[in-house]
């Protein structure tokens, strides 16, 4: 027995139908005597066309809609196969645009849209204090503000605190630094995230302290994968770190990644987590190195939270007046914090990549209007034949989708592999979810700006084509296949609007180009070239001792600059462009104490000698710390310019005392030597007042070692790494990288954005091109009986190339004009991307003016050669 559904469709039962309407009618008059043929000829005349009465009869359906898109998608695929060429350059232009937004999208999705990997996290933020003096800067929190701010405040389910440190891990494999973050035990419960693994931390870990910790720790997926091998029984079990033996009781699920450079000393991604409790001097105001996470309550705003966090710091800055006057608290949303520093570059590349999809629109828009001039015949006898306008305008537009689809799927293709380029160039990770990659929001995306495609650049020209008078054109025939005044209009419009939109890349281009060279000019007050950086962190369990890291660095740094190659070696506490430093407060001695909170302010680096030789610091007056000052506490000091010009302009340094809130007890140092100023954070931020401590003055565990080399430097590395295993076979080093390679990460934001906008401003230059070539090409082959009138009538080749090219730099002359204006207009958006640059540079209007009118001038000579080569016999022949 044969199963299934026998049922026949809505249209065979029509035809059915419509049959047994002409059998019964034939009947009928086969019944009064009329014969068989007469009968059936006779009852069809009477029943009128069956072909309309069928289209009349499946308009009513409500579907029919389904069917006549059906038909225009097939003859539009054979339209477009009649002319594969045409179609090609189609299909890849709106690729090319499709395809540059799917990708910025990508990024822009995981970057600022992509929901946080954690629960309900439009209610987690970020607590900064700010020093009212530095305004524009956020800062890290101090322990004894948090917690009163965790006892005080009412707006908050909860609030935890971290700080990020390095830590050498052994026995499980070779020694390796890792980084670890030290949190409060809430710290996972305020995120909204629990273990794959095991557990987090609970109430009562930790509470040996801030320093021991009660030995336990929770790993990260990745570290539990590279140094575990994924063992399924890795909780309980026991590695050490700096030499204690420390219990993993979790692992991460893949992908937890939390870290806020802001605020971090460290700048890299934690590998575990140990469990921080405060002790009871911990509320004892002094220091600021924590970063503070809040959930907010159900229904609390950010305001109502962020008036109440202000209260609450205006009480302690009363309590404490000595050590709050002048701080305040902010509240930022932990999305925008993660995603705030590629937030300006990422909104203006979308707004650009948005100009080039445009442009290909345009182009194509152009494309498609000489498409539908070269058919003006073939609409013609299809409106004699009955079509309506709407029909033909549905039918354009069919194939305008079918176009658009195809350059949406070709897109696609490109935007994994355009996103794949993003992801290279960027100088940070770009999600704190995981992977960047697409889906389902990318390709809905995708879909509707093929939409977009459609109507930008199909509507336009199907309602030209459509214009079509039927009688004219027939009569005409294929002789007069030229266009209306309207569709030259329109092809104009469109060049002049590419050029436009290309000026306005192409000067944010040329603004961020100019902005990255004088970004690269600014003195660092270094010499980066051939200097070897690695980062050595002693476990204070081993080196805890005074005067035992002092001795270690000290040993280190003689091994090595002993080593062939070596120039000079030296250590510092904190490295220029490696991340956050240290700062502090301080006074000069014989000078009136500051109001509270008008304290000045000076960064703080404890180094050696042999630092200021390997990063070729100059000394500028005094001396460096002599043998005795680099081994015992001597209270001296070096300060840089800024600190001079700030606190004694015009008066002699050396020899004054200054007290530097950073030491216990707090006593006089002597300034010894000034040397030259030194960026540090990065070369957009300006020079701050420094002071260089001798090691012994602070001691240290954790230091930078710089190695000038008199070669490659990082060929150094391995003979430098084997100096420090000899002093300590269980120390490992980190961060093994040139100098120059420290300063590229500080320039690779400015970098990024440049890049991409140039590479989008290319693209949008040879749209141009094509489209100020076609419609002057397209002109000329309307113009070929003018052009052989002229020649006939005595021109010369030389002045139909000038003719022809004056008419492609009037076009771009146009587009100029109007895109210099919104190339102003438009300007203040990068104004968060460039460094010592105006929006109205004239340079870089001149250099954008030139470039267009060289590519206006070279597309309008292909086609004006071609003119000037016209034979005017043929011309006035073919005419």
């Amino acid at each position: 027995m044969k199963l299934g559904w026998p049922r026949r469709s809505r249209a065979d039962d029509l035809d059915a139908e419509i049959a047994g309407h002409l059998r019964m009618a034939a009947r009928d008059r086969m019944e009064r005597g009329e014969s068989p043929q007469e009968a059936s000829a006779a009852a069809r005349r009477e029943f009128g066309n069956i072909d309309l009465v069928k289209e009349v009869t499946k308009d009513a359906w409500g579907w029919r809609w389904l069917e006549q898109f059906g038909r225009d998608v097939r003859l539009a695929l054979r339209t477009m196969g009649r002319a594969p060429g045409h179609t090609a350059i189609l299909v890849l232009t709106l690729a090319l645009g499709i395809g540059l937004n799917s990708a910025i999208f990508t990024i822009v999705h995981a970057a600022l849209l992509e929901p946080l990997p954690f629960a309900s996290p439009d209610r987690l933020v970020v607590i900064w204090e700010q020093n009212a003096q530095r305004p524009d800067r956020r800062n890290v929190v101090s322990p004894a503000n948090f917690l009163r701010w965790r006892e005080r405040a009412g707006a908050f389910e909860r609030m935890s605190g971290a700080y990020d440190t390095r830590v050498a891990v052994s026995g499980a494999g070779e020694p390796e630094e890792l980084v670890q973050q030290m949190v409060t035990p809430e710290f996972f419960a305020t995120l909204g995230i629990s273990a794959q693994e095991g557990r987090t931390f609970v109430h009562g870990d930790g509470s040996g302290g801030a320093e021991d910790g009660d030995h336990v720790a929770v790993i990260s997926y990745e570290l539990w994968q590279r140094r575990f091998a994924g063992d399924p029984h890795v909780v309980g079990r026991a590695i050490r770190l700096d030499g204690d033996p420390v219990t993993i009781v979790g692992v991460m699920p893949a992908g937890t990644r939390f870290i806020l450079k802001a605020g971090s000393l460290v700048g890299r991604m934690p590998d575990l987590w140990r469990p921080l409790q405060f002790p009871e001097q911990a509320r004892i105001p002094r220091g600021r190195f924590m970063t503070a996470i809040g959930r907010l309550k159900p229904g609390t705003t950010l305001q109502h939270a962020q008036s109440e966090m202000d209260a609450i710091a205006g009480g302690l800055r009363a309590e404490w007046p000595h050590f709050d006057t002048g701080w305040t608290v902010r509240l930022v949303p932990l999305a925008q914090e993660l995603s705030g520093e590629l937030r300006p570059a990422l909104l203006v590349l979308s707004g650009a990549v948005g100009f080039v999809l445009l442009i290909a629109c345009a182009n194509v828009a152009n494309l498609l209007l000489a498409r539908g001039a070269a058919r003006r015949r073939e609409f013609a006898i299809r409106s004699a034949l009955g079509a309506r306008r709407v029909q033909v305008v549905r039918q354009l537009l069919t194939e305008t989708l079918v176009l658009s689809a195809a350059g949406a799927a070709v897109g696609l293709g490109l935007a994994n592999w355009g996103a794949a380029i993003l992801l290279a160039l960027s100088p940070v990770e770009l999600s704190a979810g995981g992977p960047v990659r697409g889906g389902v929001p990318v390709v809905l995306f995708t879909a509707g700006a093929s939409l977009l495609t459609v109507l930008i650049c199909g509507l336009a020209p199907a309602l030209e084509a459509s214009r079509t008078y039927a009688l004219d054109t027939i009569g005409g025939g294929a002789r007069h296949g030229g266009t209306s005044r309207r569709s030259r209009a329109l092809r104009r419009l469109f060049v002049i609007s590419e050029v436009a939109l290309a000026v306005v890349l192409l000067v944010g281009a040329g603004l961020l180009i100019r902005s990255f060279a004088n970004l690269r000019a600014v003195d660092p007050g270094f010499d980066a070239t051939r200097v070897l950086t690695l980062r050595v962190a002693l476990p204070g369990a081993r080196y805890g001792e005074a005067g035992q890291a002092t001795r270690f660095f000290q040993s280190a740094v003689e091994r090595i600059a002993a080593l062939p190659g070596v120039e000079a070696a030296g250590a510092v506490s904190f490295l220029p462009f490696a991340g956050l430093g240290a700062a502090t407060d301080f006074s000069v001695v014989g000078r009136p104490a500051p109001e509270p909170g008008q304290e000045p302010t000076t960064d703080v680096r404890i180094c050696d000698n042999g630092y200021f030789k390997a990063m070729r610091i100059p000394v500028l007056q005094g001396r460096l710390f002599d043998a005795r000052e680099s081994q015992v506490k001597s209270n001296v000091v070096i300060v840089n310019q800024a600190f001079v010009r700030q606190q004694f302009a015009g008066e002699p340094p050396l020899g004054r005392q200054v007290v530097i809130e950073m030491n216990d007890p707090r006593v006089p140092t002597t300034i010894i030597g000034v040397v030259g100023d030194v960026r540090h954070a990065d070369l957009r931020t300006p020079v701050r007042p420094m002071a260089y401590w001798p090691h012994p003055q602070l001691p240290m565990t954790s230091m930078t070692i710089a190695v000038r080399a008199a070669g490659d430097p990082l060929a150094l590395a391995p003979s430098v790494g084997r100096e420090i295993r000899a002093l300590d076979p269980d120390q490992p080093v980190s961060d093994v990288r040139s100098l120059e390679q420290w300063m590229g990460k500080s320039l690779a934001r400015a970098r990024f954005s440049w890049v991409v906008l140039s590479i989008f401003a290319v693209c949008a230059l040879l749209l141009t091109a094509i489209g100020i070539y076609g419609v002057i090409s397209y002109a000329v082959s309307q113009r070929t009986a003018e052009m052989g009138i002229r020649l006939a009538l005595g021109a010369g080749r030389g002045d139909i190339v000038r003719l022809v090219v004056n008419d492609g730099l009037a076009l771009t002359g146009i587009g100029l004009a109007i895109g210099a204006i919104l190339a102003v207009l438009l300007s203040r958006t990068l104004t968060a991307l460039l460094v010592d640059v105006s929006g109205t540079n004239a340079a870089v209007l001149a250099v954008t003016a030139a470039t267009l009118g060289a590519v206006a001038v070279f597309a309008s000579y292909l086609p004006a050669r071609r003119a000037a080569g016209t034979d005017p016999l043929s011309a006035l022949r073919a005419e």
